[in-house]
């Protein structure tokens, strides 16, 4: 997850559809890292301390400039929408 959030980091200063790009063309080089990067994320929502968000402050992730809920919308709408675009996300703390 913590790799999966750094592919988002403002540092990059790309657009959301090169990120987006990017982050599907990594996906189709590794093999199973969708599944992978979708079970820790599953993992981390069921942190009631949402200590996962940090990894998004220390990366400078893209959504990490407001609130808890604006990393979890960015990284629902960038990985989420990517890696399980026929699946409900998790239930999250702002449903």
């Amino acid at each position: 997850m913590k790799y999966s959030i750094k592919e988002f980091s403002a540092d990059w200063e790309l657009t959301n559809e090169e990120y987006e790009n990017n982050f599907k063309t990594l996906l189709e080089i590794n093999q199973g890292l969708a599944d992978e990067i979708k079970e820790e994320l599953i993992q981390a929502l069921q942190d009631p301390e949402w200590s996962w968000v940090k990894i998004g402050y220390d990366t400078n992730f893209i959504g990490s400039d407001d609130s808890e809920e604006n990393v979890w919308l960015t990284v629902k709408y960038l990985i989420w929408d990517i890696i399980a675009p026929d699946e409900e996300p998790p239930a999250n703390r702002f449903v």
